[in-house]
């Protein structure tokens, strides 16, 4: 999966800074709709959390979503490729949000995260493949550098150890889910 990730044409693309601001305008959109509820699923399970920390931990990622990519990222892209939203949600986003979504407030907790989880993990791993091969003069190196920085990696690393310390409580039928 990560390697079909990495390869994938439009991240060769973004690497090698030749993606058509069209097309890198339109993922922004569906990014910036994605991140709207994946900070809803992140905070449907910091309201279901038990422990403070974990609330808190749910709580700070969601707001991470919301305000530090969007900011530093769909802000800065919108002004800079000049697009305008269409606020139109295209069918695969739909279908990935409604999973989380249903996962996080239906679900336990610790199936919850268990959803939201590969979303952060990938984004960093691909990340960090990107910046090592990115072109010089990326015009997309702000995106590149979100996802590769130290930052976001410690929202990864905050996400992965929530994982773990709930799995390390969850009944073996949860975890074998």
């Amino acid at each position: 999966i990560y390697q079909a990730i990495t390869q994938h044409p439009f991240n060769q693309e973004l690497m090698q800074g030749t993606l058509s601001s069209q097309r890198f305008a339109y993922y922004i959109e569906q990014d910036s709709l994605y991140l709207k509820d994946f900070a809803r699923a992140l905070a449907l399970l910091a309201a279901r959390a038990q422990s403070l920390p974990h609330i808190m931990t749910f709580l700070n990622l969601a707001q991470g979503a919301l305000i530090a990519e969007q900011e530093r990222v769909h802000q800065f892209f919108q002004e800079k490729l000049g697009f305008q939203e269409t606020g139109k949600l295209m069918p695969a986003n739909l279908a990935y949000t409604s999973f989380l979504l249903q996962k996080c407030a239906l679900e336990s907790v610790e199936i919850g995260i268990a959803a939201v989880l590969p979303c952060f993990w990938m984004y960093r791993e691909a990340g960090r493949y990107i910046v090592q091969h990115a072109s010089n003069n990326n015009p997309f190196e702000r995106w590149i550098s979100t996802y590769s920085g130290e930052e976001f990696s410690q929202s990864v690393d905050e996400a992965i150890y929530l994982f773990d310390s709930l799995a390390a409580n969850a009944t073996e039928t949860t975890r074998q889910r």
